[in-house]
């Protein structure tokens, strides 16, 4: 994956917030416990607010515009889970399982285009992104640890 300019890094990643905002409002659909529906339901507003970000950035050119800094440490969680797949009887446990695999799917992807682009003009836009989705993981992984993790 090629790309030349800041702006064509924005349109790609808007896309990508977009088709994730559309993944999650599918499974909110098809899943039955309320909780799970509600969960997807945020995870679905967080995309659809990172896109927002990411229009205005590309509006404005100016990537200041995307995110803040994450203080919260990265437990690494998902680096021992067995890849989920959500279907209609999934739960919240489910979910945010699911959620925090795709957020660092995510990661792992702007990582590597951190790496491939390092030293040219468009690596603020990819460091920023990789800052974004890890912050996302290691939110999620928090909440995780909160909810599902107590008892361990």
């Amino acid at each position: 994956m090629k790309f030349k300019t800041l702006d064509d890094v924005l349109k790609f990643a808007i896309g990508k917030e977009t088709k994730s905002n559309k993944l999650y409002l599918m499974f909110q659909k098809k899943v039955k416990d309320p909780a799970a529906k509600k969960l997807l339901s945020e995870m679905a507003d967080q995309e659809a607010g990172h896109r927002k970000l990411l229009e205005e950035a590309l509006k404005t050119h100016r990537m200041h515009a995307i995110g803040g800094k994450c203080e919260v440490a990265d437990m690494k969680l998902t680096d021992y889970m067995v890849e989920r797949e959500l279907k209609p009887d999934s739960d919240p446990q489910d979910v945010m399982m699911f959620a925090m695999q795709m957020e660092k799917l995510s990661y792992d992807f702007y990582q590597e285009l951190l790496k491939n682009y390092e030293g040219t003009k468009l690596a603020g836009a990819f460091a920023k992104l990789t800052d974004e989705e890890r912050c996302h993981k290691e939110t999620l992984e928090k909440e995780y640890e909160e909810h599902f993790m107590q008892w361990m």
